[in-house]
């Protein structure tokens, strides 16, 4: 009869252990959705403005004209990063580097770095992840703290 107690317990336990154990994994799976789903619309927000800018004949390479910026950065040169590329060299506008966490990868004429090196000096460095720009303008700043660190957000505006 103990024994058979023992193991309904045991078996309780583990139902319960085995609940709580799902309801936080469920917690966490959601917390990463509602993440990317946040970042996604964030992306999209900005693409949307970028298209209307273009619709409206605006180019936000003249920002780089009023406040006399010849040498760029790019940090991100994943989607919007490659569209921000193109936009910036289609103005003439020349980038000097790119700054990206992939190791092994070649964007074009431009030098390659990440953020463990040190980064040569440019009037600006736009960062185009901007879900997560505040995180990467402190690691750029922590190394380089000459720098100008901008979101691509800031040159589309708001």
């Amino acid at each position: 009869m103990k024994r058979m107690i023992k193991n309904v317990a045991l078996l309780g336990a583990g139902l319960v252990g085995g609940i709580v154990f799902m309801i936080y994994r469920c917690g966490y799976i959601l917390e990463n959705c509602h993440k990317r789903t946040d970042k996604f619309i964030s992306y999209f927000n900005l693409l949307e403005r970028w298209m209307i800018c273009r619709e409206q004949n605006y180019s936000f390479t003249k920002f780089f004209d009023e406040n006399h910026i010849k040498s760029v950065a790019v940090y991100g040169m994943g989607k919007i990063g490659k569209h921000l590329k193109y936009e910036l060299e289609k103005a003439g506008i020349a980038i000097s580097y790119v700054i990206d966490e992939g190791e092994n990868v070649v964007y074009g004429k431009e030098e390659h770095y990440n953020l463990r090196d040190r980064l040569p000096t440019v009037d600006i460095v736009v960062v185009t992840p901007v879900y997560e720009y505040e995180e990467i303008k402190k690691k750029i700043l922590n190394n380089n703290n000459r720098l100008k660190v901008v979101s691509v957000e800031s040159l589309i505006g708001k």
